[in-house]
Order: C-alpha cells, then sequence, then structure tokens
C-alpha cells in the first residue's frame, strides 16, 4: 500500500463488507431478507475475518508486530471519531472503536466489554433450551438502550444482542472511565 489512494479503496472495500456481514445493502443501507446468503453465519463470520484483513491491510500491520505498551485509553478526539450506528451488534461497536486507537495500543475485546456489561447488570447469562449459555438484556440494560432480536439464518434461529445510539454512547461513556 502505498497511495493515498489506495489506502481509500480499501477502506471503502473494509465498510462495505462490514455492511454485508451485518446483513446490510451497502449501496443502499436497506436490509437485506433474512433468506439471503450473506446471513448464513458461515458466510457472515469469513465476510467479517475478511474485513479485519482488509483493515490490517489498510493499516499497513497484516504482519507486523505489534507493540501492545500503552493502556487503553482515547482522546477526546479518538471518541469523536467513531462510529455509532443506530442500532449494532456489540462485535460490530467494538471493531468502530478499535479503528480509531493508536497503532501502539492493545485492541479492546468484545469479551471485554461483555464481561463489564455483565458485571454490572445490564447483561444476564442465561442457559437456553439446547444446554448452551447466551446473553439476553436486563431491564437496567433496556433502560440505556440494549435489546435483542430474533434473527433466522440458513442456520436457523438465534437471539441477537443489540446496542441502540444510547447504548453505545453509554458504553463509550463509561467503559473509558473503568
Amino acid at each position: 500500500m502505498t497511495s493515498t489512494c489506495e489506502q481509500n479503496k480499501v477502506k471503502v472495500a473494509t465498510e462495505w463488507i462490514n455492511k454485508l456481514a451485518n446483513g446490510i445493502n451497502p449501496i443502499d443501507g436497506s436490509v437485506l431478507p433474512d433468506n439471503d446468503i450473506v446471513n448464513n453465519i458461515h458466510i457472515s463470520r469469513c465476510l467479517f475475518f475478511v474485513a479485519d484483513l482488509l483493515d490490517k491491510v489498510g493499516r499497513k500491520d497484516l504482519f507486523s508486530p505489534k507493540k501492545n505498551d500503552v493502556v487503553f485509553n482515547l482522546s477526546p478526539d479518538d471518541l469523536s471519531r467513531i462510529y455509532i450506528a443506530e442500532k449494532s451488534t456489540i462485535s460490530m461497536f467494538v471493531k468502530e472503536i478499535n479503528k480509531v486507537i493508536p497503532e501502539n495500543m492493545k485492541r479492546l475485546k468484545v469479551s471485554s466489554v461483555i464481561k463489564w456489561l455483565l458485571s454490572l447488570g445490564y447483561l444476564d447469562e442465561v442457559e437456553k433450551g439446547d444446554g448452551h449459555r447466551t446473553k439476553v438484556p436486563t431491564d437496567l440494560g433496556r433502560s440505556i438502550g440494549i435489546s435483542s432480536e430474533m434473527r433466522v439464518t440458513q442456520n436457523g434461529e438465534y437471539s441477537a444482542v443489540i446496542y441502540d445510539a444510547n447504548a453505545q454512547r453509554f458504553i463509550l461513556n463509561n467503559l473509558l472511565k473503568e
């Protein structure tokens, strides 16, 4: 990657693949039908993986080792550059946060945010009928904009935890103070 033009192409490609992975048409922003191939969990995970690789290529750090010697902390300028969607999964929101952090800072992990939300009572972990465990919003979580919605893929139905813009702002305003 040598030119700004190429970097911009990688950035756009990453954004489009992320949208597809989330079941959104990148051209017009419409939600793709549940039976669309990109809503297959295996395809979606593959798209997230490719988007992450492209993001690393755009940052020129695909194969270079990183020194993560800076404690996670974002400046007000960094915070202002984080994209807050109308609705987002936690994995997509954490990806948006990680896009703006400095190169030498350890990336924020989805599991860390979920553990934090669980510890404060915004999420709860419940057992599903099949013996697996899943996260669900509590009344406290719903009060800040965390909800769940059923989604259907080719592999079946699952409950997705969704964070609205208020919930995303809450996470930014509070998690980063921890």
